[in-house]
């Protein structure tokens, strides 16, 4: 069964209690069970305030370079591009009352509108936009489907940071704030660089326990307290990092309990009949099969990660350091040519360099996209490429920019103009 199908099947009734008969159907979502007005409230007033923070992606009047899906691509320029992007929040909004009519067009504009800059492809909005998608189909099709995109996310994210990156770098960056902002004793500071240490065992716990009826409030719980301490540590009182992810914890947070609270089961009932009832949800959603393909690819792309082959934004990687990385290197006699909005983001080397592969100055090109794009900017070779291309115009010697680019698997390869060449490993 599709989207388009006529009438839907029976809501489910597991704690979902429809609206009071004398709500306006001028309300949002009237007539709507609350388990399902909550969800799709969080996902559309979510992707509002996400798009709203992040508005400088969306224009295309601006110095960072855009990544369109194909040379050739048609780029909206201004007014277009500002019409464009003011139709998709007023999709959002429209949703609420025509939630079909709103969702869909929303999806196809704001895919056209990444089609024109990678950029756009964020992590939040991935999880957003396949979510809405879901939405459309018959409950209850579109809560099960829904439950597992929320899990799927939480066990690949705690699979992602499984690698000695994450714990060398993140919990002590993570919990800085504790420390140089907050003077809290030495011990608190471990403790909370331990839990974020623990991360990824918590979001393993949180993405497959959420179907157990024993340990599913734990996972709740849990799952609360893994978005506060990103809330609180990447907020105003912590680092005032990455605005546009604080509404994306809210908004787990509250899709958590609309999907999953109150499907706790009484204690008299036996984890065999639960595992019953979740067969059951399997089984409704096999006979929707378009929704259970969108699952699945949702659920098994990300293994495609590791080759390149799939983008680490699309394959929940936030804050895992498991991503492709590159390095720009530049002479101050490029640094001086450059805009001094640049300009700003280049810093000398503080640490002895080869100056067969780098140079004197560093310019920290995802800082510049940050301050121009209010979201971080594609972390993929094919990102890091436009961007040298890009930086070429203010090249005059062979020597003026370089590049490294560590891929997440293979080799560093080195750029200079039209030159590059395959580092070989350390022996």
């Amino acid at each position: 069964m599709t989207p388009a199908a006529g009438k839907e099947r029976k809501t489910e009734g597991e704690s979902s209690r429809p609206r009071p008969e004398g709500v306006s159907r001028w309300l949002p979502f009237a007539g709507l069970d609350s388990r399902s007005a909550w969800l799709r409230g969080a996902l559309l007033i979510g992707c509002l305030l996400g798009m709203v923070i992040s508005y400088r992606v969306w224009f295309t009047a601006r110095a960072f370079p855009l990544l369109p899906i194909f040379n050739g691509f048609p780029i909206l320029t201004p007014p277009l591009d500002n019409c464009l992007f003011g139709a998709m929040l007023a999709a959002l909004v429209v949703a609420m009352w025509f939630y079909r009519t709103g969702v869909v067009f929303f999806l196809a504009a704001s895919f056209f509108a990444y089609c024109q800059d990678e950029n756009r492809g964020q992590p939040w909005l991935y999880m957003y936009w396949v979510m809405l998608l879901l939405t459309l189909f018959p409950e209850p099709d579109a809560s099960v489907a829904c439950r597992m995109a929320i899990s799927v996310a939480y066990v690949w994210g705690g699979i992602q940071k499984l690698q000695p990156a994450f714990f060398r770098r993140v919990p002590d960056w993570f919990v800085a704030p504790a420390a140089t902002q907050w003077h809290l004793p030495d011990a608190i500071v471990h403790l909370l660089s331990w839990s974020v240490t623990c991360a990824p065992i918590f979001e393993l716990f949180i993405g497959v326990f959420l179907w157990t009826s024993r340990f599913r409030k734990a996972a709740i719980v849990a799952a609360m307290l893994v978005h506060l301490m990103a809330l609180l540590f990447l907020g105003p009182l912590g680092r005032n990092y990455n605005a546009v992810i604080w509404p994306w914890n809210v908004t787990m947070i509250i899709m958590i309990i609309a999907l999953f609270g109150g499907l706790a089961q009484s204690r008299a009932q036996s984890a065999t009949t639960n595992a019953f009832d979740n067969l059951q949800n399997f089984t409704a959603l096999r006979r929707s099969w378009p929704a259970l393909v969108i699952v699945a690819l949702y659920s098994f792309l990300p293994v495609l990660s590791y080759t390149g082959a799939w983008d680490s934004y699309f394959s929940f990687t936030l804050y895992a350091e498991n991503q492709s990385k590159a390095d720009i290197f530049v002479t101050e006699a490029f640094a001086s040519r450059l805009p001094s909005a640049l300009r700003a983001h280049v810093h000398k080397l503080r640490q002895d360099y080869n100056p067969q592969f780098q140079g004197p100055f560093v310019l920290d090109f995802q800082g510049w996209g940050m301050t121009e794009l209010s979201v971080p900017p594609l972390s993929e070779p094919r990102s890091f490429l436009r961007i040298f291309h890009y930086l070429g115009r203010y090249s005059k010697e062979s020597d003026d920019l370089r590049m490294t680019i560590s891929p997440r698997q293979g080799p560093v390869v080195f750029y200079q103009g039209d030159f590059h060449l395959v580092i070989p490993p350390p022996q």
